[in-house]
């Protein structure tokens, strides 16, 4: 019993930074209908440029936070303004390619700065561990797991209770509408998409503690991606849920399935996880069904 609940909770705080994730995918799509591939490579390249800032020009932490936000608003608003403003008015199909343009283009840049090497980022959260009961429960993971909560906490309030957050809803049900009612739908892309590249930026960095700044980073955004489907694309506490559920299911089948089959079965957990869940609520646990009456 001890084992599982050891394997449980540190499910449950890696699914807190994949929630992390897949809200940014869910801010997205509930304000502009564009399921973005894009915010693998935005948490990647806030997971780096906060490595650049603290450990090669050795910033102090408040500072290297600081600049790595603007420079991932930055990102976030140039891919909005030059890559998918001009395709307002398109197939949504179109726009869902030209994230996945996005990602491996940059992608490629990454892999390029990085060749083939490992960043570790400096401690900069405490590596103690809490001993509760037989468990060992890592302090640093447990602040992590605070973050994403707490920015989950911020994202609702920003939605229920801001002008710009009222905008993005009434955006999200219908653009000429919100348009005639005097929103600039296209300041409201603008603001998605710096807001969802910072919470990309937040979960990189969170990331990049754990498993360190090489290759495999970026594509965490396909979990993000498995995460917002998994919870209903236009559902913030469904990616809450459904980051939860897959961080428990990926490690409780790795510590109990893996030395079984000889390894692999966490990894394909999401996926499954996935097909079973569309299987029975297309939408996702939390999504909207939407009726079209003609």
């Amino acid at each position: 019993m001890t084992n599982f609940l050891q394997l449980a909770i540190t499910g449950l705080l890696t699914g807190g930074l994949y929630a992390m994730v897949g809200a940014a995918i869910v801010l997205v799509y509930k304000s502009t209908h564009v399921v973005s591939l894009a915010h693998g490579q935005f948490l990647a390249f806030g997971a780096f440029f906060f490595y650049i800032f603290i450990s090669v020009l050795d910033l102090p932490f408040w500072a290297a936070i600081l600049l790595t936000f603007l420079v991932a608003a930055a990102i976030g608003l140039a891919a909005e303004r030059f890559s998918l403003r001009p395709l307002i008015g398109q197939p949504l199909f179109s726009a869902f390619l030209m994230t996945f343009a996005i990602f491996m283009t940059m992608d490629g840049i990454f892999q390029l700065i990085l060749k083939g090497e490992t960043r570790t980022l400096p401690h900069f959260l405490s590596t103690e561990t809490l001993s509760v009961g037989g468990l060992n429960i890592p302090t640093g993971g447990i602040l992590s797991f605070g973050v994403a909560l707490a920015m989950f906490s911020l994202l609702g309030l920003f939605f229920r209770f801001t002008k710009v957050g009222l905008g993005m809803r009434a955006t999200a049900e219908d653009h000429q509408l919100a348009q005639s009612t005097g929103i600039s739908v296209r300041t409201i892309f603008s603001i998605v998409w710096i807001v969802s590249a910072l919470v990309a930026a937040v979960a990189g960095i969170s990331l990049a503690r754990v498993m360190d700044i090489h290759y495999p980073l970026p594509w965490i955004g396909v979990k993000g991606l498995v995460v917002a489907l998994f919870g209903g694309l236009d559902s913030l506490p469904g990616a809450l849920l459904a980051g939860l559920i897959l961080g428990m299911l990926e490690n409780l089948s790795a510590g109990y399935l893996d030395p079984l089959v000889g390894g692999g079965v966490g990894d394909v957990a999401a996926y499954v996880m996935l097909l079973l869940i569309l299987l029975v609520k297309p939408f996702g646990l939390f999504g909207l069904k939407r009726i079209e009456r003609i």
